[in-house]
């Protein structure tokens, strides 16, 4: 087993101004090649890997990914001036990831992150005012099925998405992707992940979202936009937690 070792170097991922400068900082790196013959890497030196969670994974494409989106997180982490080797990431009942000290180590406020990661493509953030957060990236390149839509989606959504599929297939499925990165960003951000279903809140034409969950209600902002990474074309997904009540 060789050890893990970054397929790229970690670039800054630009975010839009309406996010809030300096309030969030991202960015994003390759992810490996593999294939499921390949040997599976030694993520022990890696940073911020959970060693029970790294021995899991049956397949080395998913170490691979995991470690990336880890060591994009852990290079905004020593950006901010902290000692990524004093911390860890723990994870709730719905595996809303978040760090914490080591055992015996302590310091100021931790950030709150967010980490994600899509066909060769790691991405991370981090909420420097503590906030909630989702990043969320897909290709656009990337074939998306027509019927996928009714778990998705639903309502208006579904309406208007399914007549792009009708007027032209290519400009359909690039629309579902910009959704469903939306969504996965809001899912995230509140925490919740797949526990609430994508298709029971709105993102479409939405600057605020709302959602209920579990005798919850939540207010969260999205914002989506496009990048040029390594020569393809991703869409990205933010959500901040404004409110929950």
């Amino acid at each position: 087993m060789s050890e893990w070792l970054p397929a790229g170097s970690v670039s800054p991922l630009p975010l839009p101004i309406a996010i809030g400068e300096g309030s969030v900082v991202a960015a994003w790196m390759p992810i490996a090649e593999s294939a499921a013959t390949d040997e599976m890497p030694d993520l022990a030196a890696a940073p911020l890997v959970d060693a029970a969670e790294a021995a899991s994974f049956s397949i080395p494409k998913r170490a691979h990914e995991h470690a990336s989106g880890r060591y994009v997180l852990a290079t905004l982490l020593k950006q901010q001036g902290f000692d990524v080797a004093n911390l860890a990431i723990t994870r709730d009942e719905n595996r809303r990831p978040s760090l914490i000290y080591r055992a015996g180590q302590s310091g100021e406020a931790l950030p709150e992150i967010s980490i994600g990661h899509s066909n060769g493509c790691a991405v991370a953030a981090l909420s420097l005012d503590e906030t909630w957060i989702g990043l969320d990236a897909e290709p656009l390149d990337l074939p998306r099925p027509r019927n996928l839509l009714p778990f998705m989606v639903s309502g208006e959504e579904f309406d208007y998405l399914d007549r792009l599929w009708d007027i032209n297939e290519w400009t359909g499925m690039q629309e579902t992707t910009r959704t469903w990165v939306v969504k996965e960003a809001v899912q995230k951000a509140c925490g919740l992940g797949m526990s609430v279903a994508p298709q029971s809140f709105t993102v479409l034409g939405r600057e605020d979202v709302f959602l209920n969950h579990k005798q919850s209600s939540y207010r969260l902002e999205v914002h989506h936009w496009g990048e040029l990474l390594d020569g393809r074309s991703f869409t990205f997904g933010f959500s901040r937690l404004l409110e929950r009540v």
